[in-house]
């Protein structure tokens, strides 16, 4: 077969355009929860089409938002409980969870708005409720959420405490922009509901300064008794504080629990925090500043305070979180009255600035990664934590369930703050982590069961030694020196896979992660997921896939990380069909992708709309392929004629060997 030959074919036309291919095959036989999932995971407009379509709107979700905000009323076949009635509230929790514009998020208040006008509040689930609710909060319509508690019963306590909290905030407008002046009485009166969830657990409730702002900045609490024991030592990494550190270092001192040391650890803040810093170790003797010669993340600014901890008990605290005074004593007596577990952790109420509660789709109470407080003993055991830039907290909080118990303290004992930018808020919204949180989480996760299984001799504790025992994403390491052996990340590939990270390697295709490996230098592989699956929960990366990567036989990529590909091969076009979206940053020069024509039972694949994705990577129209000499045929009856998956690897990797199974 000619150059020419390989080059040129392009997939018959055809099928229907790209949005009503992907929308009939994705409306048919899936479920209201398996659209709405995939939607807020691929934030695809075809998606959003799928779930208009089975709700039975005449319109694009596009011009629908738009007749919602004119005051349209839902279509009677819309409203059709047990048939369309839970696509149409699919669609309204995509928009608010997607957070993608302003109107969104209000059409799909006024979705919810008109179900409960329709059939009261038993036409809302439990979460529809609290999604309702929440939405009408963040969109300024107070009204909506005022009507909406006294009706809708199936909103946990703390969403309705927290909401009732934020209604009577006299600090902040309805539209979100700060309030100046506010009368004593409402401020008492919001102080008041703020500190409900506290007096309800038997803890005084904290005050705020009504001058403050931010108001979190406000929050103070004298202790109320005073308590003696071991020493414990409280760690407090901060990098370019402003004054919300001196309301985190307050809030330690002012613990009940006095004996304590307050290790305050400099992350290479710059000269311009001296100010804070100084101000903060001048609070009290048992504040301790520690300086780190260059930049490194909190973690390895936590790690070296831990080197010099002389405490019993160890715990840690962000630099613009606020702590109860009885944090560290309910978390001591927890460890006191458990002498067989490791750690404890206790509840934090997560709100903004404002000391508002609401985030679309996440209860404002939670437990507090950061309050992890463990014997100092421990860390012999299990090392420290990750020296990496994010997550850190949670996988230490799982690896230490693998040599004890890690208890929970169900009562508010913080207030973290949700701040706009910050690290972990980025990452996350309701139904989407960012790939490098999947990525991290699978792999850590893989590692801690293969050493609950006894698979890895003496794998604990964590060091710095050797390589890495499981895969960390490229962001969470980037500005940091590697650690051990791991290989310092390359920026391009000669070859790139791909994969749906549950499944990288179809056995239809007779191949191999190993033998795809085997061609090139350097195997690359960025993992996906199939949305055309439409899985309810994102699956974890395949042990396989992790298990190469780990013993560096393949790179493992995520969207975020910014290479090149001489040669991306896709094996699985659907991945290109309907992708997440924004696209992974990876560019290509030739894009390889595998024509998969439909099996038995199976919806024909979107042949046009992976090409369209393909050249939105490479800038060039990708090479079409037969995976093998079956599926070549079953073309050739349709007309087309497609190399071998294996004649183009040849074509585009010169002087490799190509591994058995690809034709």
């Amino acid at each position: 077969m000619t150059s020419a030959q390989v080059t040129t074919p392009e997939p018959p036309r055809a099928e229907p355009p790209r949005a009503e291919l992907a929308r009939a095959e994705l409306a048919r036989g899936r479920t209201a929860d398996q659209l709405q999932a995939v939607a807020l995971r691929s934030r695809h407009e075809a998606v959003l089409g799928a779930l208009a379509d089975a709700a039975g709107f005449p319109a694009e979700p596009r011009a629908l938002v738009g007749r919602l905000l004119a005051g349209a009323p839902l279509p009677r076949r819309s409203l059709v409980p047990r048939r369309t009635l839970p696509f149409t509230l699919a669609l309204a929790t995509a928009w608010a969870g997607m957070a993608r514009e302003d109107a969104e998020r209000s059409a799909a208040v006024e979705v919810y708005r008109q179900v409960l006008a329709e059939h009261g509040p038993r036409g809302l689930r439990r979460l529809e409720q609290r999604h309702y609710l929440q939405a009408a909060f963040l969109a300024g319509r107070h009204d909506l959420v005022r009507e909406g508690l006294g009706v809708l019963d199936g909103v946990s306590a703390d969403v309705t405490a927290g909401l009732r909290a934020d209604l009577a905030n006299p600090h902040v407008a309805q539209d979100g922009r700060p309030v100046v002046g506010a009368a004593p009485e409402d401020h008492r009166r919001w102080v008041e509901l703020l500190g409900s969830r506290f007096v309800e657990r038997g803890l005084a409730a904290p005050q705020v300064d009504p001058s403050a702002s931010p108001a979190l900045d406000g929050l103070s609490l004298a202790p109320g008794r005073s308590v003696d024991g071991p020493l414990v030592t409280v760690v407090v990494p901060a990098w370019r504080p402003g004054p919300e550190l001196l309301t985190s270092v307050r809030s330690v001192l002012a613990q009940s629990y006095g004996h304590l040391e307050v290790l305050l650890v400099d992350d290479a803040s710059g000269p311009e925090h001296e100010a804070v810093l100084a101000a903060c170790e001048a609070l009290d003797p048992r504040v301790r500043l520690l300086r780190q010669p260059v930049n490194g993340g909190s973690y390895l600014a936590r790690n070296a305070a831990l080197a010099l901890a002389r405490g019993a008990f160890v715990t840690t605290q962000d630099a613009d979180d606020w702590s109860h005074p009885e944090r560290v004593a309910a978390q001591v007596t927890a460890l006191d009255e458990r002498p067989d577990a490791v750690a404890s952790r206790s509840v934090a109420i997560r709100a903004r600035p404002d000391l508002t509660r609401q985030w679309f789709g996440y209860r404002p109470e939670r437990m507090n990664a950061s309050s992890l407080l463990l014997r100092r003993e421990v860390l012999d055991r299990v090392g420290p934590f990750d020296g990496i830039r994010k997550g850190a907290d949670s996988e230490m909080t799982e690896r230490l369930r693998l040599v004890g118990e890690v208890v929970d303290v169900v009562r508010p004992l913080a207030i973290t703050r949700l701040a706009a930018g910050s690290l972990s808020r980025a990452d996350f919204s309701w139904g989407w982590h960012h790939p490098d949180r999947v990525l991290f989480r699978s792999s850590y996760r893989d590692w801690h069961n293969r050493v609950a299984d006894a698979a890895v001799p003496a794998s604990l504790p964590l060091t710095r030694e050797g390589r890495h025992p499981y895969v960390v994403p490229r962001g969470f390491v980037r500005g940091l020196p590697p650690a051990g052996s791991d290989p310092v990340p390359r920026t391009a590939y000669p070859l790139v896979l791909l994969a749906d990270a549950a499944d990288p390697v179809p056995t239809a295709t007779g191949l191999t992660i190993d033998g795809l490996a085997a061609t090139v230098d350097r195997l690359a592989v960025l993992g996906r997921e199939d949305l055309t699956l439409a899985r309810v929960e994102q699956p974890e990366h395949a042990t396989e896939l992790l298990g190469a990567a780990r013993e560096g036989r393949v790179d493992l990529l995520t969207d975020a990380d910014e290479v090149e590909a001489a040669v991306l091969l896709v094996l699985e076009p659907s991945l290109l069909a309907l992708p997440a979206l924004p696209l992974p940053r990876l560019r290509a020069r030739e894009v390889v992708v595998a024509a998969v024509p439909p099996g038995p039972h199976e919806s024909p694949r979107d042949l046009e709309a992976a090409g369209s994705t393909a050249r939105a990577l490479s800038g060039r129209a990708p090479r079409w392929c037969a995976r093998d000499a079956a599926e070549q045929q079953v073309w050739r009856t349709e007309g087309w004629e497609l190399p071998l998956l294996g004649e183009v690897l040849r074509q585009v990797l010169p002087g490799q060997a190509i591994v058995r199974g690809s034709g």
